[in-house]
């Protein structure tokens, strides 16, 4: 029920954004706000992990492995946007080049 809330709201900022309803400011400062937003919630993720003893009790069972999958794919997931952002960084200058 949830992922229809979440699809409702990311339809709801597509509607907005597309008929130019957000000021300029908000505009310009996006990605900071996104960045802001993505460190609150990391930093509520932790508090949550924190008072559950039962997960801080897990920790150790995780093991080795499951450290490693889970480093691997952020690790993989931050080359891989670094990758596309080059590549398109990349078009973009060639296109601006054939327009002169």
């Amino acid at each position: 029920m949830r992922i229809i809330l979440y699809i409702f709201i990311i339809l709801a900022g597509v509607f907005i954004s597309s008929k130019g309803k957000l000021n300029e400011m908000v505009e310009k400062n996006l990605s900071k706000l996104q960045y802001a937003s993505l460190l609150l919630l990391l930093f509520i993720m932790g508090i949550n992990i924190g008072i559950n003893d039962s997960i801080i009790n897990e920790f150790g069972k995780l093991g080795f492995q499951a450290v490693v999958l889970s480093l691997s794919s952020i690790i993989l997931s931050v080359a891989a946007v670094k990758l596309v952002t080059i590549y398109f960084k990349h078009k973009e200058k060639a296109v601006q080049q054939d327009e002169l």
